[in-house]
């Protein structure tokens, strides 16, 4: 049961937690081991984060999951893993991510990682069935992980920082 676990919670997807990297890597201070240590605090919170958005995601597609040819083989529509476990973790991965995301001694990385929750979790359950929004959405969630890194860190983001990342998810995004 734990490859089933661990495979619904798509850690292929954590690339994309990567742009957490974006501001500190810009702001020259990865080299700076107490930095690179917090700015990957902040990318193990938005792993976590995302992994429990991935849980209630699958949970509240069951039902066409199950009746894909492909999704159907995901662990929850395939019955791998027992409802009750995957809500439970849908519950304890965000606010493990938060936690996490409080060790990077900034309330302002738990205030970013919290709004990424709140955000696509929105997009889960009803978000995503309205299709500019739903663009929008999957964008600011990218954003909202650059924005992350940045405030771990304590390092500001210039408008064109902001505006390169904008426009480069929404480009993603489309």
């Amino acid at each position: 049961m734990m490859a089933p676990m661990l495979r619904a919670l798509r850690p292929k997807q954590w690339l994309k937690n990567i742009l957490v990297f974006a501001a500190p890597g810009a702001a020259g201070v990865l080299d700076n081991a107490s930095d690179f240590w917090t700015t990957t605090i902040a990318f193990i919170a938005f792993c976590l984060a995302a992994s429990g958005i991935y849980v209630w995601n699958d949970l509240n597609d069951l039902d066409s999951d199950r009746a894909h040819p492909t999704k159907r083989n995901r662990p929850f529509a395939a019955g791998l893993v027992p409802l009750g476990l995957a809500r439970m973790m849908g519950v304890v991965l965000p606010v493990a991510a938060l936690a996490v995301a409080g060790s990077t001694g900034r309330w302002e990385t738990v205030a970013v990682v919290a709004a990424y929750i709140v955000l696509a979790l929105s997009y889960t359950f009803k978000l995503k069935e309205i299709a500019i929004i739903a663009l929008l959405a999957v964008a600011s969630g990218f954003v909202l992980r650059a924005a992350g890194g940045a405030v771990a860190v304590d390092v500001p983001m210039s408008r064109w920082f902001v505006l390169c990342v904008t426009f480069g998810s929404l480009f993603i995004v489309v």
